[in-house]
């Protein structure tokens, strides 16, 4: 299984995917950085206790990343027709499903890590070039990076466990693009059931890095994302080993 997982890293490391993925996360979180400190109508004077929430400003951008990071690696294989040669080598499909949900949560939680220390290292040095000595040992800091570390992981095998689903990339990442924006919405609506948006993926996500905001505690929200994420992957690796690949 360790020699799986070290080939998902190496194929991971060997395309633009996740450099280009980076490239783009730190510049957001610079743009926000720079957001939040020059455009300061309405928002309390700068002070050490802004720091956690200019770390924080990525974070769901990162869930987001992670979540697209696992539908690309999974269902990539399907699109590029590599997944041939990946069942020849190895031909326990479930046991390369396994790996692929092994490294590409992984892959989402150094991503999100990476990205939030570039965006501490960004607004420690303005706020200091402003006079400003900010606390790197600051309690809100550790939760930031907790629930990004916790929602990026999660995100990451809920997008292998949809992807090993349908197999199709754009199908993938079109379903879940319409579920966030439209099918969570009009499932409340039909059911007349408001309550019952906490207990979908989109809130048990959020609760992880907005404890109480969805409704949810951050260790209810991530019990749940975790059971989504185990249900579609646990699904997803029976359609895989049970489906022709062609």
């Amino acid at each position: 299984m360790i020699r799986l997982i070290r080939a998902e890293f190496t194929k991971l490391a060997t395309t633009r995917l996740i450099y280009g993925m980076a490239a783009v996360m730190a510049a957001f979180a610079l743009l926000t950085v720079a957001a939040n400190i020059l455009d300061r109508q309405g928002a309390p004077p700068l002070s050490a206790d802004s720091f956690p929430m200019f770390v924080a400003a990525p974070v769901t951008l990162l869930s987001g990343a992670a979540l697209l990071l696992g539908i690309l690696g999974m269902a990539g294989e399907f699109r590029h027709q590599t997944v041939t040669q990946t069942f020849l080598v190895t031909p326990d499909r479930g046991r390369v499903v396994a790996a692929k949900l092994v490294a590409y949560p992984l892959a989402g939680i150094a991503l999100a890590l990476v990205i939030l220390a570039f965006t501490a290292a960004v607004a420690t040095g303005w706020l200091t070039a402003k006079g400003i000595t900010p606390s790197l040992l600051d309690a809100r800091l550790g939760r930031v990076l907790l629930g990004a570390v916790l929602a990026a992981g999660l995100c990451g095998l809920v997008g292998v466990g949809v992807a090993a689903l349908v197999r199709n990339q754009v199908a993938a990442l079109v379903g879940v693009a319409v579920w966030v924006l439209l099918v969570e919405g009009l499932l409340m609506s039909l059911l007349n059931a408001p309550s019952l948006g906490k207990w979908l993926p989109s809130a048990a996500a959020a609760a992880l890095t907005n404890p109480g905001g969805a409704g949810l505690s951050r260790l209810a929200g991530t019990l749940l994302l975790a059971g989504y994420g185990l249900a579609l992957a646990l699904a997803g690796t029976r359609l895989v080993v049970r489906r022709d690949i062609t």
